[in-house]
């Protein structure tokens, strides 16, 4: 699978069969996106389906739940006015916060996204997970692979922090990709991988 960033919370994971959209808007209000066919389309906010333009195609999910689309197993789990996600896709397991705020995450979250291979969690702050906060849930999860998303560049006017504040907190350079190809074999299984993408807006 490959997944790139599109700016904001916004990611695309794409294999040659499947196209999953994980929370497809602009956190900044009046930004847009063009619409992008995709099988499935995962919301953490609710209120923003009901104002996105989705191809009919696609099968959105924006509430917690278990589902199955196309071989794509997604668990949903409502955090305060937010859902958090664990999907397995092609043996991969893949922990999306969404828009995760400035809670600790609990023993039930936990349960859901402990252990995933691939962690997405915001990490610029402003209303969302902060940093420090960021690494704290890390430490938690262990993944193998770190994405971070909301910060600069990449969030428009939106104040949000700059990446560096988190490189310098999580104490990982990391790698900066255009977009980052993952599979189950070539998981690292030694030390934790940051890869910092760019916003493909």
């Amino acid at each position: 699978m490959q997944i790139t960033w599109q700016g904001f919370n916004y990611f695309r994971i794409q294999s040659p069969q499947v196209t999953i959209l994980l929370n497809p808007y602009s956190l900044e209000k009046g930004a847009t996106f063009s619409k992008v066919k995709s099988d499935l389309a995962l919301f953490s906010n609710p209120k923003e389906f009901m104002a996105n333009k989705i191809s009919e195609q696609s099968f959105v999910i924006d509430a917690p739940g278990e589902y199955e689309v196309k071989e794509v197993f997604v668990y949903g789990r409502q955090v305060n006015g937010s859902v958090i996600y664990l999907l397995t896709f092609e043996d991969v397991k893949i922990a999306f916060l969404g828009e995760f705020g400035h809670e600790a995450l609990t023993d039930k979250d936990l349960e859901l996204v402990e252990g995933a291979d691939v962690l997405i969690l915001p990490v610029g702050g402003g209303d969302l997970t902060n940093a420090k906060e960021a690494v704290k849930i890390i430490n938690q999860v262990e993944p193998r692979i770190v994405i971070p998303s909301c910060f600069q560049p990449g969030m428009g006017k939106i104040k949000a922090d700059d990446i560096n504040a988190f490189i310098k907190e999580f104490g990982i350079k990391g790698s900066e990709e255009e977009k980052v190809k993952i599979s189950k074999k070539d998981l690292p299984q030694e030390d934790m991988q940051l890869v910092i993408l760019k916003a493909q807006k």
